[in-house]
């Protein structure tokens, strides 16, 4: 199931519902950032754009309108057709299409996007996403509409959009799903090359072959194919390393379907056999995702659920044999139990302590870390929250 226009009409009147009357709100899509003289790194548009619009296009400006008494209007700018340019790059998206999209019936060209927003230079409001990265940041140069945008209270979009990306749609859930299966299809197949000799970016590049191949758009986040000592350092993507009998590797990986994240880990022995030492931990990490997979359910805390983790590992580290100087569980588990995840795949969330609650999608990735071992031990899946628990997708 694809995401319908209807999704995002309905994400755009959530929107509109929480804007103040007499206020203006902009986004922008993004503009590409040159990798060379003659090409640009790939283009990723701004994730709160893609959800308020499914446009992934380069220079890409959304205007919402909310007048006095609460009428809102929607306008797409998007930039006119070069065709010149077109013979190298390809076309841009045109009227038509971003009409057909978006489901917003007003689209213009970027040039006229400083009289159409200076018609409204009386607004009392004005909304910019202050989370976005510098490139997915709004500006302009004409020094009227500058002018005219000052005379405006700023306020911040990001906590709005943020609280309404936590709560997933079943839409969004079924992405999900779907890159979370098209995952763990990479995984079985990638176990096949799990040997020593192997190099770790060999799997990291058949992983990335495969998912593209199953018809995903490809990895949600740089493949993690840590091997030995390599899997202690928690976001590792270098991958130069060769995998060594006797060692484990740890793989952290996702594909992404319709701009939505899949985000799994799994440990594996590189010769098919752990020592007595890596299956105890091992068992350790897989008996408390289990009880934490129990313990995620409406209403619990995230920072409870953190606190609960330390507690486990600390009793069942110590139980066998395996206690970290001081006692402190740090040592050995130094990152968060889970994360929301979404478009992003550590998702936006709103500030402050997060309660889960039904239709949010969290990661559940307990791990160990031993460094004088030289072995990382990393065990993730994603569950969706439901009434009365969670169900693992």
């Amino acid at each position: 199931m694809a995401l319908s226009q209807s999704f995002y009409i309905e994400n755009r009147k959530k929107l509109a519902e929480q804007l103040e009357n007499n206020s203006l709100a902009i986004l922008f899509s993004g503009r590409e950032i040159a990798m060379t003289e003659d090409a640009n790194y790939p283009f990723f548009a701004n994730n709160n754009f893609y959800y308020l619009t499914g446009i992934r296009e380069p220079e890409v400006v959304l205007v919402a309108i909310k007048d006095h008494h609460g009428d809102l209007s929607w306008q797409l700018f998007i930039e006119a057709a070069d065709p010149l340019k077109e013979k190298w790059v390809g076309k841009k998206i045109t009227c038509v299409e971003a009409k057909a999209v978006s489901g917003i019936d007003e689209v213009s060209y970027i040039k006229e996007l400083p009289q159409a927003i200076g018609l409204k230079s009386s607004s009392q409001f004005l909304y910019f996403d202050f989370k976005s990265p510098q490139h997915q940041s709004f500006k302009t140069e004409d020094q009227e509409l500058q002018k005219a945008l000052k005379q405006c209270e700023i306020k911040d979009l990001h906590p709005i959009l943020a609280a309404m990306r936590l709560i997933k749609t079943p839409e969004e859930i079924c992405a999900i799903t779907r890159a979370n299966a098209i995952t763990r299809q990479g995984i079985e197949e990638m176990k096949f090359l799990i040997k020593p000799g192997t190099y770790e970016y060999e799997l990291a590049a058949f992983f990335e072959y495969f998912v593209k191949k199953k018809g995903s758009e490809g990895v949600a986040f740089e493949t993690i194919v840590a091997a030995g000592k390599n899997a202690t350092v928690l976001h590792y993507v270098s991958n130069r390393c060769p995998l060594k009998a006797g060692e484990l590797v740890l793989l952290d990986l996702g594909a992404r379907v319709e701009g939505y994240c899949g985000d799994i880990s799994r440990t594996f022995a590189i010769n098919g056999e752990m020592t007595t030492d890596q299956e105890k931990l091992y068992r350790i990490v897989d008996a408390v995702q289990q009880e934490m997979i129990s313990a995620y359910r409406p209403g619990a805390v995230l920072k409870e659920l953190q606190n609960l983790t330390k507690e486990l590992f600390l009793e069942k580290c110590c139980r066998a044999g395996f206690a970290p100087e001081n006692n402190d569980i740090t040592e050995f588990y130094y990152h968060g139990i889970g994360h929301p995840l979404g478009l992003d795949t550590h998702d936006v969330r709103p500030a402050g302590d997060l309660i889960l609650a039904p239709g949010m999608v969290m990661t559940v990735e307990p791990g160990l870390y031993l460094e004088k071992r030289g072995l990382g031990i990393r065990i993730e899946d994603d569950v969706v929250i439901t009434d009365s628990g969670c169900e693992v997708l």
